[in-house]
């Protein structure tokens, strides 16, 4: 009886252990899952820091508007030639690069994101960065909820601010392109697909293909334009494509129907009601782009920006004088015959007639027609004509028609010598009468990204600088000569004191003038070499080296504008307000120095006094 109470009582006790350690176990399980599911609330803080205005110089963007936003003022608009007011007045001023990518009203103030990164609101008349613990966002989508939150699409992901709060949160990290709000949850999309997104959970949904441009919500169903085109579907998936739509590559919801564009463009836009089915509407010019802004359907086109109404399409805001549409990476800048040249980093060539008056020229740029050149890298006025170095080779321009030069391959630097233009190519430098020189003949490297021509013709390479007499290489420097700050050269100019020497990541440098110290024979160059240690860290672009009104200008990738001191001892950094710190193209003329960045072309007056 014993035994088999014991028996009895280890039973009991082994049910309750067994038992105790299964309940523990689920609310364990519970544990970890709700600390896995729950949405960090704190988020990481958000300030609102006051930016100084320092005017803004004369600048051409592309005259594109990506987004507007309807506050009490009016309409805002934001694109690649700024941020403006209802009546043009440019607001850029303070922010800290020219191209916008979003904007939204939000609590009837204006939120602007940059291309180039950033996200700041206009208070009080006045630019505030909205810094996070995020770092700096790359906003492509601003949406204001049915709640008053501000939603932010980021290549960093989907993040949420309430109105008046320190905090910004983030809801997923997966890259956004696109949000639009459901009934409790959140589409959003972007470079690796569509994902909805509740509290606490967030489920990727599968779609044609996984690049997406833009979603929205029409009557309970999702559209969503991916690089396949257009499909639709339950907000919880799957999707289909909706027939016709192969093309539509933006869209936006009105009015319950969804709106769109198509790739390449045209001058309508589609429609696309609840059933599916697509339709269009015709503009009077070519249309890139749809918003909404305070429930009113926009669209951006080659001629400005018209607003949808009841007697359909009219035009709100005349296009900006700016660069040809979709233009605004500059990779070289030059005169023929008095125009303004402009040759792009991943485009052709635009042309402007300057027409002054009162100092501040009217220019009306205009596309050079023909594929000739493309990713333009240097250009120079030569013999009547204008000379092109691009991708696709070198090329000469005569005003009218773009003809492609003989060449090895792609072409990245000119110069004027007694005999004629010398190209550097890739392969090497092609002197007039067709001599191609390069590593092999004593040169420093092959690829020739700058040319200087004076009593030798001066050659920089990613490898060093050389120098040539005639058709024989007469010396080089090299990275283990010890006299360049970095082997990497970029830009060359010969002053009076000496040859300029620009590099990619070493700064600049000043070679002795010839007569001073004149190299002697062999390879070697026992020239004096002075670096400029305030520069030693800059990065010169190519090009980006030129002389005005007595001055000495040098351009960086990413470190604004330089210039020489007037006794030519030292750079020093000039706080300019422009389109861009990446300072791509220089040229002087019309008695203003032209700078062109990867975010479009702006002019700096000079005078002989003080430029």
């Amino acid at each position: 009886m014993s035994l088999t109470r014991r028996s009895k009582l280890l039973a009991a006790l082994l049910v309750l252990v067994l038992g105790t350690g299964i309940a523990a176990f689920v609310r364990l399980r519970a544990s970890v899952r709700q600390a896995l599911e729950a949405r960090p609330l704190a988020g990481r803080p958000l300030q609102f820091v006051p930016l100084v205005e320092e005017g803004r110089l004369q600048t051409w963007g592309d005259g594109t508007v990506h987004a507007a936003a309807l506050v009490g003022s009016g309409l805002v608009t934001a694109g690649g030639s700024g941020v403006h007011d209802a009546d043009g007045r440019d607001l850029t001023a303070g922010l800290p690069t020219l191209r916008a990518s979003a904007a939204v009203a939000w609590r009837r103030e204006v939120v602007v994101a940059l291309e180039a990164g950033g996200l700041y609101r206009r208070h009080a008349g006045h630019w505030e960065e909205m810094r996070s613990g995020w770092g700096t966002l790359h906003v492509r989508a601003l949406v204001e909820t049915a709640a008053g939150e501000l939603l932010v699409g980021a290549r960093e992901g989907l993040f949420r601010a309430a109105w008046g709060a320190l905090r910004l949160e983030r809801l997923d990290a997966h890259p956004v392109r696109s949000v639009a709000e459901g009934a409790g949850f959140l589409l959003a999309g972007g470079e690796e697909g569509l994902f909805r997104i509740e509290p606490g959970r967030t489920a990727p949904l599968e779609t044609p293909d996984p690049w997406i441009e833009a979603v929205g919500m029409l009557d309970g169903e999702a559209l969503v334009v991916t690089a396949a085109g257009l499909v639709r579907g339950r907000p919880t998936g799957p999707f289909a494509p909706v027939p016709g739509g192969d093309e539509v590559a933006s869209a936006m919801v009105h009015d319950g129907r969804f709106f769109g564009t198509t790739a390449p463009p045209v001058d309508a836009v589609l429609r696309c009601d609840s059933g599916g089915r697509l339709g269009e509407e015709r503009l009077p010019a070519v249309a890139r782009h749809v918003m909404v802004a305070g429930g009113e359907l926009l669209a951006d086109t080659d001629d400005g920006l018209f607003l949808r109404g009841e007697s359909g399409w009219r035009r709100v805001v005349a296009r900006a004088e700016a660069l040809p549409a979709g233009a605004f990476h500059v990779g070289a800048l030059g005169w023929l015959r008095g125009r303004l040249v402009a040759g792009f980093f991943d485009g052709g060539l635009a042309t402007a007639e300057a027409t002054p008056a009162q100092g501040s020229p009217a220019l009306a740029w205009r596309s050079v027609p023909g594929s000739e050149a493309w990713g333009v890298n240097a250009l120079l006025g030569a013999g009547g004509a204008l000379y092109v170095a691009s991708l696709r080779g070198a090329a000469r321009f005569d005003g009218d028609r773009l003809a492609p030069l003989d060449g090895p391959g792609a072409a990245f630097s000119l110069a004027a010598t007694r005999d004629g233009v010398a190209i550097g190519y890739g392969q090497g430098v092609l002197l007039p009468g067709s001599t191609l020189l390069s590593a092999f003949h004593g040169l420093p490297g092959n690829q020739a990204l700058a040319l200087a021509a004076g009593q030798s013709l001066f050659v920089g390479t990613p490898s060093g600088l050389g120098a040539m007499d005639g058709r024989r290489v007469r010396w080089r420097v090299t990275s283990g000569d010890g006299k360049l700050p970095h082997p990497w050269v970029t830009a060359l100019h010969e002053g009076d004191d000496g040859l300029y020497v620009g590099t990619y990541g070493g700064g600049l440098a000043r070679r002795a003038a010839p007569g001073s110290d004149p190299p002697t024979g062999g390879t070697g160059d026992r020239a004096r070499y002075q670096a400029f240690p305030e520069t030693t860290d800059l990065k010169i672009n190519p090009g980006c080296l030129v002389e005005g009104a007595g001055r000495l200008y040098a351009g960086t990738d990413g470190r604004g504008l330089w210039r020489l001191s007037l006794d030519r001892s030292r750079f020093e950094r000039l706080r300019l307000p422009l389109p861009s710190p990446r300072v791509t193209a220089l040229v002087t003329g019309e008695g203003a120095l032209w700078i062109g960045t990867d975010e479009g072309v702006t002019r700096l007056p000079l005078n002989d006094e003080e430029p």
